[in-house]
């Protein structure tokens, strides 16, 4: 064989293990499951929904956990429901964000399919239905009762209220991939989610082996991303840093004492949506309740504190953890409303030292956390006698 028909056959072979090697990686990637899929799509009113019947595996960087997932036929996180309400049935609506969304754990450790399974003790006649999306606040939380919700026929809606976020949520000025757009007079009109990508994605983008590579060098290489954007090899628009404003993750002002100007006007529509949503709710024959949601970074001491020291800024002036909370549960005192607050419970079953409530680093509820609020929901629910 001459010296050119030996570089030729080389370069065949090494070509040939490179393409092995990345279809290896490919499959693997995808049989671990390692890169999250997606399970969302725009909407013109409410920002973004659950597509229904999608169905995929949902995961975040540091793998805390696998879970499949199932979007039902009505566009919600939970098991095959009709839309109108079963003869000799009673209905419990659950609205929130992400943590009643529960894409972090399997679907029966979920806290409405919990809480469903406690009230079947001393009740077999009561559905709970679960109608939680990431990223909502109480302006897509309205949207979605006062378009659709109400088609459900609860006999009682709960609102899963998150003080990590949903305030934040809620603020034109604040919140920017769910933008929130209010009348006149004050009432919200819609949720702007942005406009979906044209076309189809590139083939290198399709691939899931590329999506898990690019994401730990963005996450976890930020000089070579940095490195990699110069010479052309990335975009510079992908190297993306949150917004930390004086130095503070803007999620974490919620608790800055006294309130910043911008917050506050945030907190003008988080309470004016609260009333409008009571009154949605009740208008249409149900009752009305909330539950306030536990974040890691108050119900862990050590998660606030590696906060501290990752942004010095929080060393400095008042942040109230506890402030958010008082205000909701000053809210449903003055309206009448009842409300769980939550924490409490949870900080007396951390304090014994147990499984943890919140993943370490994505915070939402472990199972065990969601076992705990279906737990006290259902109690509370007795206890209020709100069925």
């Amino acid at each position: 064989m001459s010296r050119g028909a030996q570089l030729v056959a080389s370069l065949v072979l090494a070509l040939f293990g490179i393409g092995l090697a990345a279809a290896a990686m490919e499959a693997g990637v995808r049989v671990l499951h390692l890169v999250p899929d997606r399970f969302w799509q725009p909407d013109p009113l409410l920002g973004t929904e659950l597509i229904p019947g999608k169905e995929g595996w949902w995961t975040q960087e540091e793998h805390e956990f696998i879970v499949p997932v199932r979007i039902n036929s009505l566009g919600h996180r939970d098991i095959e429901r009709p839309r109108a309400k079963p003869p000799g049935k009673r209905r419990i609506l659950v609205i929130g964000d992400s943590h009643v969304e529960a894409l972090q754990v399997p679907l029966e450790d979920a806290i409405f399919r919990r809480l469903e399974g406690a009230l079947a003790e001393t009740a077999d006649d009561v559905e709970v239905l679960g109608a939680g999306v990431s990223g909502y606040g109480t302006a897509s939380q309205l949207l979605f009762f006062r378009d659709r919700g109400w088609q459900l026929d609860p006999d009682l809606v709960i609102l899963a209220f998150y003080p990590g976020n949903d305030v934040k949520n809620n603020g034109p000025a604040l919140e920017k991939a769910l933008v929130p757009h209010y009348g006149d007079d004050g009432g919200i009109v819609r949720v702007d989610g942005g406009k979906p990508r044209s076309g189809g994605r590139s083939l290198l983008g399709r691939s899931k082996a590329y999506v898990y590579f690019r994401k730990l060098i963005l996450t976890r290489q930020p000089g070579l991303a940095s490195f990699l954007a110069d010479i052309g090899l990335m975009q510079r628009a992908a190297i993306r840093q949150a917004a930390a404003p004086q130095g503070v993750p803007l999620d974490y002002w919620v608790y800055a004492e006294p309130t910043p100007p911008e917050w506050a006007d945030a907190w003008r529509h988080t309470l004016r949506n609260l009333d409008d949503l009571q009154k949605e709710v009740t208008g249409r024959g149900a009752g009305f309740a909330v539950i306030i949601v536990t974040t890691r970074d108050r119900l862990y001491p050590d998660a606030w504190q590696q906060l501290r020291q990752a942004y010095p800024r929080l060393q400095e002036g008042e942040w109230d953890l506890a402030a958010p909370d008082r205000r909701i549960l000053e809210w449903c005192e003055t309206r009448g409303v009842p409300c769980l607050h939550l924490f409490p419970a949870f900080d007396a079953e951390r304090r014994k030292g147990g499984e943890r409530l919140h993943f370490v680093h994505d915070g939402h509820w472990t199972a065990a956390g969601h076992a705990l609020a279906a737990k006290l929901t259902a109690d509370f629910i007795s206890r209020d006698s709100l069925l």
